[in-house]
């Protein structure tokens, strides 16, 4: 299963709430339509942007399922399915192959600190139980500093349906190791840290996996293009608008700043689930600094 690389670029969805904080599916219609139409190579409901965090496992299905009937096959929809044990994943990722999901992206474990070998069983038993792809996800800035080492990467991608890494590490000295040390199998590394698309893309790795997309999906394709093709210049002026966008998004906690400014965008999005963003609207001078990087984003 894992001889196609996947390449491209993936957008972690923002899931759309509506006034009273329930799932609006018209909303998360319309974002998904925006990013397939502006040439995004997959989806991936129910990401860290999307905030699996607060939602349900009956809201995680029915958020795949919006997705998918909305996607329509025109582009591989992945199903964020990580949770903190082994069994609640592998639930999570048995619903999501029976809605009809074209893989899963499965974060490592929270809270908790398995150690290199827990990890290996982890994705090792949800791999066999699943016929789907499945890209694991390290960012361990949200998991108590709990990574993959290229050691684990090496076993975890000699398994058929293990078929990428998401790295959010923000370490390209570990993206590095990580692109070295599969080299040569049939094994993708994604970068998921948006200030380093251009690096990720220059050093070896063959996606992107871009929260910035939810904004600007047709500037985050122009950059992957230009990367691919080794235009460096188009591609670092590119990677400074994205990285625009990035900073925008981290100037409030995560994903308020992102919200808003998909909300000044004209994706409306809602509001993050409480206790993000609980009874508080941005003040006038954060929405003024959002307003200028998107006057900054001519793409």
């Amino acid at each position: 299963m894992n001889g196609n690389y996947l390449k491209g670029v993936f957008v972690p969805l923002v899931t759309a709430f509506d006034h009273a904080g329930e799932l609006d599916k018209s909303a998360m219609k319309k974002l998904t339509a925006f990013t397939v139409e502006k040439g995004v190579h997959g989806v991936i409901p129910a990401g860290s942007t999307g905030e699996f965090f607060a939602l349900s496992a009956e809201e995680r299905i029915l958020l795949l399922e919006t997705v998918l009937e909305e996607a329509g096959g025109k582009v591989p929809v992945y199903a964020g399915t990580g949770a903190i044990t082994t069994r609640e994943t592998i639930k999570l990722t048995r619903q999501a192959e029976n809605a009809g999901a074209q893989g899963v992206l499965v974060i490592t474990p929270y809270y908790i600190s398995p150690s290199q070998e827990d990890l290996y069983e982890h994705y090792r038993k949800i791999a066999e139980n699943t016929s789907l792809p499945i890209i694991i996800y390290s960012n361990p800035g949200r998991t108590g500093g709990l990574f993959p080492t290229p050691d684990t990467i090496e076993r975890l991608a000699a398994i058929e349906n293990i078929v990428a890494l998401k790295d959010s590490s923000g370490n390209m000295s570990l993206t590095a190791e990580y692109i070295r040390r599969t080299k040569g199998m049939p094994f993708s590394i994604l970068m998921g840290q948006d200030k380093l698309f251009f690096a990720g893309l220059m050093h070896g790795c063959t996606g992107l996996v871009a929260a910035t997309a939810n904004v600007s999906p047709a500037l985050v394709v122009e950059l992957y293009r230009a990367c691919m093709e080794r235009e460096v210049d188009r591609g670092l002026e590119l990677q400074s608008k994205v990285t625009l966008i990035r900073n925008g998004f981290e100037s409030l906690p995560f994903p308020v700043a992102a919200k808003a400014m998909m909300n000044l965008a004209g994706l409306e999005v809602g509001l993050p689930r409480a206790p993000l963003g609980l009874g508080r609207k941005i003040s006038s001078a954060e929405e003024e600094e959002l307003r200028i990087i998107l006057s900054r984003i001519d793409i």
